[in-house]
């Protein structure tokens, strides 16, 4: 799990115009291998914590595909070894926790507004609680006893609510898009067939990295030359996988802030002083 932590600026302490610049544009002259396309959110600003996931995320992802690049000079053709490939792997692993950290932090802090201000969001809470009731009769009398108890009963049902989308890995396309369509989002925009099909095998070749190491166990394999025990990644492929991430992460933070925007939100400025 990642876990982004932000200081609490000073008094006196105020942004330099690089910090603000990070991750919005590379150093002239150099290469990078994914580029923010994201509007700046400055702190302070609504959605600036969710901005600063994103951001740290590409960071690690540059890291990882920079380290590659050098790991890869002078080499004369073949294949990349599984010590550099591990640096292919580490980008899209990474990218894929970044969006699960990002969408998770969305949903946590923004689903509730959109409840009270969007008709089509508070409805999906209804039918949320409404398919609650018919569970077993103990698991429902414990639900109406912590809520009868609590000061707002409605918060009760709401934090259920927002922990069944929360509780669990968000790295699937079915996750996220039961997610972005509890939130209100255009989801026949944001996940067209072609997308939802590039996400899968996105998500495959990083479930297969998670949980098996990339380790390919036959028994009764030939040991021939060249036989292999770890799948080959290619570095165009990884990037090709890790971009379609990273990409769905920019469009989802977008439709949350545009959908703030559309229902005239107001949001509390982050890191507020009394």
């Amino acid at each position: 799990m990642m876990v982004i932590k932000l200081a609490s600026p000073s008094a006196n302490s105020k942004p330099t115009k690089a910090a603000k610049a990070v991750a919005q544009s590379p150093a002239r002259g150099s290469k990078v291998f994914y580029k923010m396309t994201l509007p700046l959110i400055k702190e302070g600003e609504a959605f600036y914590l969710e901005y600063v996931i994103f951001q740290k995320t590409v960071e690690a992802v540059n890291g990882f595909h920079s380290l590659y690049r050098t790991a890869r000079k002078g080499a004369r053709g073949g294949p990349a070894t599984h010590a550099q490939q591990d640096l292919s792997r580490a980008m899209l692993v990474f990218a894929c926790a970044g969006l699960d950290v990002l969408v998770k932090q969305l949903v946590k802090t923004k689903l509730a507004r959109l409840i009270e201000a969007d008709k089509g969001v508070g409805e999906r809470f209804k039918q949320f609680v409404r398919k609650g009731l018919e569970r077993n009769e103990k698991e429902v009398l414990s639900t109406v006893a912590l809520a009868l108890i609590d000061q707002n009963p409605r918060e009760v049902l709401l934090r259920d609510y927002i922990d069944s989308m929360t509780d669990d890995s968000l790295q699937s396309v079915e996750e996220l898009h039961r997610v972005s369509s509890a939130s209100g989002l255009e989801v026949t925009k944001i996940f067209s067939n072609d997308r939802r099909n590039r996400l899968r095998d996105a998500f495959i070749v990083r479930n297969q990295i998670i949980h098996e190491m990339d380790i390919m166990v036959e028994t009764g394999a030939s040991r021939t030359t060249g036989h292999r025990t770890r799948r080959q990644r290619q570095s165009p492929l990884m990037e090709k996988h890790t971009t379609e991430i990273l990409d769905l992460g920019q469009e989802l933070l977008l439709a949350f802030k545009g959908r703030y925007a559309a229902l005239k939100i107001e949001v509390e400025k982050a890191h507020k002083k009394a």
